[in-house]
């Protein structure tokens, strides 16, 4: 099996995981926000444990304390905006949304990084946040907490991305990744301790598989960026929504409208866009000592990976 193929397999599964995590998400019945964010978090610790065993204390080793921290904090709180925005919205509505984390981040490219963004991008990210407007459609929809919720864990999804680029320059992934995990779980610990009770089985076993499938995605999708460039299987992730779609009408027999489809072919089409033409202006090459394993020195988000997922994780 050649390379492509074999990214192309982990981006499908990838994609797959992510939308099972939202989707036994949306099947808890009275679980707050917090006990779900906490248990995200926590399940990150619990994915990195088996190479912190292996490793020691050697992963705990950072350059850049600041910034894990910072990363920490938008993780935080990017996936609780990202938890509400799944609750109550549509699978195929929240989905989309996530998706405009690439337009965020062209946006604040420029001012935060001094990139230089050519008017093409400029013009993509514009027809996107278009999309968006057919999407929430102000003035027809009223614009719901949930609604603002998911497009701003795609702001803060952006921040994931650009400080992740910082953080890649000198961290392993799985220092990234473990790192994650305690700021959001400590983070988490005190907005979710008043309201820790036993949810029930049905409800502790959907918050132990979504706790897990998070990182797994991670993990896949972050093996499928080390066989390919991330533009290379752009159009492979947006499966994603295709998946979304179909849970959401088998399982909460979800409609899907005209002007969700319209909104999401905008959004999709310019993230692609943008995701190419960021691929073509880049000339340094991904650092050659990122090997494949979660102990590498490429992270989850060195390359454009918010372009193609929001996980924005």
């Amino acid at each position: 099996m050649s390379p492509i193929q074999q990214a192309v397999l982990l981006a499908v599964a990838a994609a797959f995981l992510f939308n099972l995590e939202a989707s036994l998400t949306k099947l808890m019945v009275g679980v707050p926000v917090e006990t779900i964010l906490l248990v995200r978090s926590f399940g990150q610790l619990v994915w990195v444990a088996p190479l912190l065993l292996r490793t020691g204390p050697d992963l705990l080793r950072t350059k850049q304390m600041p910034m894990q921290m910072l990363r920490g904090l938008l993780s935080l709180i990017s996936w609780g905006l990202y938890y509400i925005g799944f609750l109550h919205l549509t699978l195929a509505t929240a989905t989309v949304l996530s998706f405009t984390s690439v337009l965020f981040i062209t946006a604040l490219a420029g001012p935060l990084l001094k990139e230089e963004v050519g008017w093409r991008r400029w013009a993509a990210t514009l027809v996107g946040f278009a999309g968006v407007l057919l999407v929430v459609r102000p003035g027809m929809l009223p614009m719901s907490w949930p609604l603002a919720a998911s497009l701003l864990s795609a702001f803060f999804g952006a921040g994931i991305a650009l400080t992740t680029r910082s953080l890649a320059r000198t961290e392993r992934t799985g220092t990234i990744m473990l790192y994650i995990g305690i700021f959001t779980t400590v983070g988490a610990l005190p907005f979710a301790w008043g309201g820790l009770a036993w949810p029930g089985w049905t409800n502790a076993l959907l918050l132990a598989g979504m706790g897990l499938l998070g990182p797994a995605g991670m993990y896949l999708w972050i093996g499928a960026l080390r066989l390919v460039d991330a533009s290379a299987i752009a159009p492979v992730t947006y499966v994603r929504l295709v998946f979304a779609a179909a849970t959401g009408a088998v399982l909460f027999q979800e409609a899907i409208d005209n002007w969700l489809v319209a909104g999401a072919a905008l959004i999709v089409g310019s993230a692609l866009y943008i995701t190419r033409q960021g691929a073509a202006g880049r000339v340094s090459p991904p650092p050659p000592h990122a090997v494949p394993g979660s102990s590498g020195s490429a992270a989850p988000d060195s390359h454009p990976r918010s372009a193609c997922d929001p996980s924005r994780r």
